[in-house]
């Protein structure tokens, strides 16, 4: 793991992160003074410079975010009150704008991607969670796929194969350590594994062929570890440590490594900060 010597120009967490060529756009998120974000930034690793190149639609944090149809989409979230919008812009940056709309206001999700297809998996909708996992190629339609086995909000959530890995998250307002699994396939799904202790807030990404899990809290305790998740045995082993425990991130893959871009942690007296920072996460 590796800090870049690049700093976002103002603390952010609960953003959505993806891959733009050779950059990484930014979109949306919490500040740090707590106000939700229609920012849109471009990272670029090589330069190490973070420009502003556009904006949302909607202020949005708490969003999932894919890449469908050469467009990023930004899905959910909310300000105040959950979402129900899917926004969508060039790669370049511009203006988004609102392309679709979810069956039903949903915040505090994630979104895994096949490549084609993007999952919308757990969520809130400011009164309930929601157990439904959503598919959209286009950011414009949505449809049922399966109910998951258990409901959470701030899961972590990775498509392998036809297999889509549920991890972690909120389940009736406490950190759960149960491992999800659902067949794509058969629509089935179930609890298939337990990760090593409760965790939620945590982003899970695909790296060098290895499943990473990277932070997460548990309650209000961040976690730091970065563990590597087998999908033969719905186990997570410890393989490496960010700087300092982390929750919130946005973690997007660019080439051979994975960025892990602002989030939460600790401060002084106990206090929840948000960090400015940038780390490259590089596997096999």
């Amino acid at each position: 793991m590796t800090q870049l010597p690049v700093r976002l120009p103002t603390p952010l967490s609960r953003l959505v992160a993806v891959a733009a060529g050779e950059r990484l756009l930014l979109l949306g998120g919490l500040d740090g003074r707590n106000h939700t974000s229609a920012g849109v930034l471009a990272l670029s690793p090589a330069t190490g410079m973070a420009d502003v190149v556009g904006g949302l639609a909607q202020p949005t944090h708490d969003a999932g975010g894919a890449v469908l149809g050469g467009k990023a989409v930004v899905i959910g979230g909310g300000v105040t009150a959950s979402s129900d919008a899917a926004q969508a812009l060039a790669p370049a940056g511009g203006t988004a704008t609102v392309v679709g709309h979810l069956p039903q206001p949903r915040s505090d999700l994630a979104v895994a991607t096949d490549g084609t297809t993007a999952y919308v998996v757990g969520g809130y909708t400011g009164s309930a969670e929601l157990p439904d996992v959503l598919a959209t190629a286009d950011g414009r339609s949505f449809r049922v796929v399966v109910r998951l086995a258990e409901t959470v909000r701030y899961p972590a959530a990775v498509v392998v194969g036809g297999t889509l890995w549920v991890l972690g998250g909120e389940h009736d307002g406490r950190p759960t350590a149960d491992i999800q699994r659902v067949d794509l396939a058969t629509g089935s799904a179930r609890v298939a594994g337990r990760l090593p202790a409760p965790l939620a807030h945590a982003a899970a990404v695909v790296l060098g062929g290895s499943v990473l899990l990277v932070g997460g809290a548990d309650g209000p305790v961040h976690e730091r570890t970065v563990g590597r998740f087998d999908p033969a045995t719905a186990a997570v082993t410890p393989v490496g440590a960010l700087p300092v425990p982390l929750s919130d991130a946005a973690v997007a893959v660019l080439g051979d490594s994975a960025y892990v871009v602002g989030g939460e942690t600790t401060g002084a007296a106990g206090a929840v900060t948000t960090v400015d920072t940038v780390e490259r996460l590089r596997w096999g």
